[in-house]
């Protein structure tokens, strides 16, 4: 499965959805380091890294102790490559406030990316942890995606049903749901959630791909012309399309 690629677009969201508010009841210091904060936080959206860390960096210089500032810088280390710093302020932006299930699930992505899955649970569970966390399904699939990076497969499946519990139409849990029941062999099962996916989300040529191979398995002819044409038609330059030809 592409569990890197799938981790890194679940990184984003909640980064996109951060949001530096200015409390006039805060100290010249602090209220200072929140513009700054939102500053670098438009630039790193525009991909302008350079000015991001600038802004940054004065952030923190003006409030060592400021969550947001630090989850940014994190993000923005984490973005350049920059393991050693992104992980520091990580892990200082949840020690400062550990209801940030925002930084807690980038801290866990972060750590599972590199090759460190097992401690990356403890981050998900500890943004899953708040009541408030508007998008739980993300940390869980993340989660899971983990998991079954580490052979983990029924904690790994539990995670994605919990996502699925959550938001009922999560594309990246259904399909990576469909998946794994497929590699197990359940392909009825893989089935319903791979056409679920398709109901709900935009196709994409891996879950096309594993919906012909899933429907193979189940002998149903007529699904697999339909599957293959949308393949055919909406990613005719794709790998899968290059593999589905080689088998007809």
């Amino acid at each position: 499965m592409q569990t890197n690629r799938l981790i890194m677009l679940l990184l984003v969201s909640g980064l996109l959805q951060a949001c530096v508010a200015v409390d006039p009841s805060k100290g010249r210091n602090e209220e200072a380091s929140d513009v700054n904060t939102e500053m670098g936080l438009g630039y790193l959206q525009q991909n302008n890294y350079e000015l991001a860390s600038e802004k940054l960096l004065k952030a923190l210089r003006q409030n060592p102790e400021s969550v947001k500032a630090n989850y940014v810088y994190a993000v923005l280390q984490d973005k350049l490559e920059q393991n050693e710093l992104a992980e520091f302020h990580y892990q200082k932006a949840t020690e400062l406030d550990p209801k940030n299930s925002e930084a807690a699930n980038n801290f866990g992505a972060f750590l599972c990316r590199n090759n460190r899955q097992l401690e990356s649970e403890k981050y998900f569970n500890l943004a899953l942890e708040n009541p408030l966390y508007k998008t739980p399904e993300y940390a869980y699939t993340n989660a899971a995606i983990c998991m079954l990076q580490v052979n983990e497969l029924q904690r790994g499946k539990e995670y994605l049903r919990k996502a699925i519990a959550a938001k009922s139409d999560f594309g990246p849990a259904l399909v990576s749901l469909g998946d794994v029941l497929y590699q197990e062999g359940d392909y009825s099962n893989a089935k319903i959630y791979l056409d679920r996916f398709h109901l709900t989300s935009k196709p994409t040529a891996r879950s096309l791909w594993l919906a012909i191979r899933n429907t193979l398995e189940l002998d149903e002819q007529g699904d697999i012309e339909e599957l293959a044409q949308r393949l055919e038609t909406e990613f005719p330059d794709s790998q899968e399309y290059a593999e589905w030809k080689q088998i007809q």
